[in-house]
C-alpha cells in the first residue's frame, strides 16, 4: 500500500479483529443497531395502522352526519320522531335534537 493513511487505517482494523473484547463490542453494538431499527419499523407501522383507523373512524361520522342532516331536512323524513332517527342511523337521540335545533336555529336567522 502507498498511501500512509490506508495503511494506518488498515492495521487498525487488523488490531481490532484479533481482539476478541472488541469483536464482541462491534457485534452487540451491530444488533443494537438492528434491533433499534426493527422497533422504529414496528412504531411507523402501528402509527400508520392508527391513522388508517382513525380516517375510517371520522369519514363514518362525517357521513352519518350528514345522513341526519338530509333526514332532517328532507320533508320525508323531517317530522319522524328523534328515537326514530337516532334507531336508523344508530347514533344518539341527544345527536339528533342538537342538529335539529342548529337547524333550526339557521332557517329561523
Amino acid at each position: 500500500m502507498t498511501n500512509p493513511a490506508l495503511k494506518v487505517a488498515m492495521e487498525s482494523l487488523e488490531a481490532v479483529s484479533a481482539d476478541k473484547e472488541a469483536r464482541e463490542i462491534a457485534r452487540l453494538r451491530e444488533k443494537a443497531q438492528h434491533h433499534w431499527a426493527s422497533e422504529i419499523n414496528g412504531a411507523r407501522q402501528e402509527g400508520k395502522a392508527e391513522g388508517k383507523a382513525e380516517g375510517k373512524a371520522e369519514g363514518k361520522a362525517d357521513t352519518t352526519l350528514a345522513h341526519l342532516r338530509a333526514m332532517l331536512i328532507s320533508p320525508a323524513t323531517r317530522d319522524l320522531a328523534n328515537e326514530v332517527i337516532a334507531g336508523v342511523l344508530g347514533v344518539d337521540v341527544d345527536l339528533v335534537v342538537g342538529e335539529r335545533l342548529n337547524l333550526e336555529v339557521k332557517i329561523g336567522s
